[in-house]
């Protein structure tokens, strides 16, 4: 092997350092998976002018202005318009209020029938709600609605029923009434200043609450509002 001769300064390809070739990292830009609710802006657009905003349970929003109710469907399109005062279920979601909504004297009275420890009075809702086993609404018709979906409230619109808080003490030295109703049973009742002949269709609310039907009608009494008919 002839003598390889090297020029000072001169460096020799075989006392390079190895380099490692390194790929390119791919770099991934991860997208935002935030999804832009599409009824911002018409949330944003009539929250100071309307009456109220309301999520339906299908995912739509009904705007309340002064004389009629706007329809906006999933998509934030609004597909057609409905009167004012439109009722709204209880697991729906009221989201803007700015006027509120009171109930009449006949609900009263069926809450007074129905003697519940509490119920529930959404700001912006007409109806009267009682939370339990099954939501139980008294729209502002005096019926009485039952529903399987638990109702959207805030804490403030919990209310303790007067009469409930009166009578408790003199409840608590009261037997049990010896009558013990059963479905099926005929009962005397009063609705809307007309006595009538029903039957019971329903018992629930720890046996106090009685649904009875008659002449194509059908609602809820308290127990003790009514009688068994011989």
């Amino acid at each position: 092997m002839k003598n390889q001769r090297f020029i000072e300064g001169q460096i020799c390809i075989f006392d390079l350092p190895v380099i490692e070739v390194l790929k390119p990292k791919e770099i991934i830009i991860k997208k935002e998976n935030k999804e832009i609710d599409k009824f911002d802006n018409i949330i944003k657009l009539y929250s100071k002018s309307c009456s109220r905003i309301v999520k339906t349970f299908s995912g739509a929003l009904l705007v309340e202005l002064d004389d009629e109710t706007l329809y906006f469907n999933g998509r934030g399109i609004n597909e057609f318009n409905l009167p004012k005062d439109v009722g709204i279920m209880p697991g729906e979601e009221i989201i803007v209020v700015n006027i509120d909504k009171e109930t009449n004297e006949i609900q009263k009275q069926k809450l007074k029938d129905l003697k519940p420890k509490q119920y529930i009075k959404r700001k912006g809702d007409a109806n009267l709600i009682i939370s339990g086993e099954k939501t139980i609404v008294i729209n502002p018709k005096g019926w009485i609605l039952e529903y399987l979906q638990k109702p959207k409230f805030k804490d403030n619109e919990i209310f303790k029923t007067e009469d409930h808080l009166i009578n408790k003490g003199i409840e608590e030295n009261i037997k049990e009434s010896d009558i013990d109703y059963k479905v099926g049973n005929k009962v005397y009742i009063e609705y809307q200043g007309i006595k009538s002949i029903g039957k019971i269709v329903r018992i629930y609310n720890n046996c106090e609450t009685l649904n009875v039907a008659w002449d194509g009608k059908q609602t809820a009494f308290y127990y003790k509002n009514v009688q068994l008919a011989e």
